[in-house]
């Protein structure tokens, strides 16, 4: 949602205690990226999904014209194309249209959801799930993505209720347990939200979401030595996400070990060249010193 929140939001501030120098925590705290799966995705929700009706052909909708002037028959197809090339307003627009053809299919529903999630209309995105739903109460994809509008609503506890439909109608996927940790996060159950994420880690070892959602919460716990091992792990199985490698330099950095925070920050940066929290990461980093840990003395 594949969806991001930064932790230095007024909701998300943090305060950890100084460890190594005056002001160090707060402001690699201030500089801290939190991502959630990235759960602003409804194009990965959306991928791979087979299209269960059968619409009549229709009229394609020619790049140049606006799809909200709509002319002639709308099918799934053509609404879909709009969506997949990242034109969410047509694609918006056309869905509506075609689900008032097809109001039987759920998945016009639900692709008219993703879409209105997508140009930032929580409410029409709410109530075309819920219209899915209403068509087919098992469908997951909609559970699902309801329950990421209902938490960027602030409202944990009903995304919690079809989470937990979701997790009953589908066993083997880490996504609704992904979901479940971060409406448990939202709720302030800290250690719920911890066994969420380790299940679907459990569930699916190369959820790196997942992973870095738990690595998340350690850092937000203070507990700094424990991030480190899931962002690694988020790192080495997808290392192409500039967050995750973002995420990795803070516990590095807070556990003292700069240099080695220092090459995430750079990694982070040799993707995204344009992440500011990165920059202000690697400026702060730089001018820090690491002091070598201290060999136990043996005795002659």
């Amino acid at each position: 949602m594949s969806y991001q929140f930064s932790l230095d939001q007024s909701n998300r501030s943090l305060r950890f205690p100084v460890l190594v120098m005056a002001g160090i925590f707060s402001a690699v705290i201030g500089a801290y990226t939190f991502a959630a799966c990235n759960e602003r995705t409804p194009n990965q929700a959306a991928a791979g999904e087979a299209v269960v009706s059968k619409p009549v052909a229709g009229t394609p909708v020619s790049s140049e014209q606006p799809a909200r002037v709509i002319t002639g028959p709308v099918t799934f197809e053509i609404a879909d194309s709009a969506y997949r090339d990242h034109r969410y307003d047509d694609a918006t627009a056309l869905f509506k249209t075609y689900t008032e053809s097809r109001p039987k299919n759920p998945w016009g529903f639900y692709m008219l959801g993703l879409s209105a999630w997508k140009v930032g209309d929580r409410v029409q995105a709410e109530s075309a799930f819920v219209q899915a739903l209403s068509l087919d109460s098992t469908h997951v994809k909609s559970h699902l993505n309801l329950s990421r509008v209902l938490l960027e609503g602030g409202q944990p506890d009903s995304a919690l209720v079809h989470i937990e439909r979701a997790i009953a109608l589908d066993s083997t996927s880490s996504e609704p347990l992904r979901l479940q940790g971060r409406a448990f996060e939202a709720l302030s159950k800290t250690d719920s939200a911890i066994a969420s994420y380790q299940r679907a880690i459990a569930l699916d070892s190369t959820d790196v979401w997942a992973l870095n959602n738990l690595g998340a919460l350690y850092i937000r716990l203070e507990r700094f030595q424990d991030a480190i091992e899931p962002l690694k792990a988020a790192v080495q199985r997808n290392d192409k996400v500039a967050t995750f490698h973002n995420n990795l330099g803070m516990a590095l950095e807070l556990t003292g070990q700069y240099r080695a925070a220092e090459s995430e920050y750079r990694a982070a940066l040799a993707i995204e060249g344009t992440y500011g929290k990165a920059v202000t990461n690697l400026q702060r980093v730089e001018g820090l010193k690491e002091v070598p840990s201290k060999e136990p003395s043996t005795q002659p």
